[in-house]
């Protein structure tokens, strides 16, 4: 079962709102769904985003050199936030090829 499939069948909607998740109706949150929530955040981010058409990964390969230089692991995000992201750190890098 999907992380936002959880959510749905207990009556509630989701949505992400910067980096956040907004779930409504918020009057009948319980304990039980926050800990859901917290522990599923990374899996209902990347479910929620993956409505939009841009594919959204966890982890890229950071380049430098020509070389593998790491690999940057994280909250879900496209191409170019994860370029963006590596670049302010290494200027000079790129992400492995797809």
């Amino acid at each position: 079962m999907a992380a936002i499939d959880y959510l749905v069948q207990k009556g509630f909607a989701a949505k992400i709102q910067g980096k956040r998740i907004v779930v409504s109706p918020a009057s009948r949150l319980t304990d039980d769904v926050r800990a859901y929530i917290k522990a599923h955040r990374l899996e209902l981010i990347a479910e929620l985003a993956a409505n939009d058409g841009i594919e959204r990964r966890c982890h890229w390969q950071i380049i430098r050199a020509g070389k593998p230089l790491c690999v940057m692991i994280g909250e879900p995000m496209t191409r170019e936030e994860a370029l963006s992201a590596a670049r302010y750190r290494w200027p000079d890098v790129d992400l492995a090829p797809d």
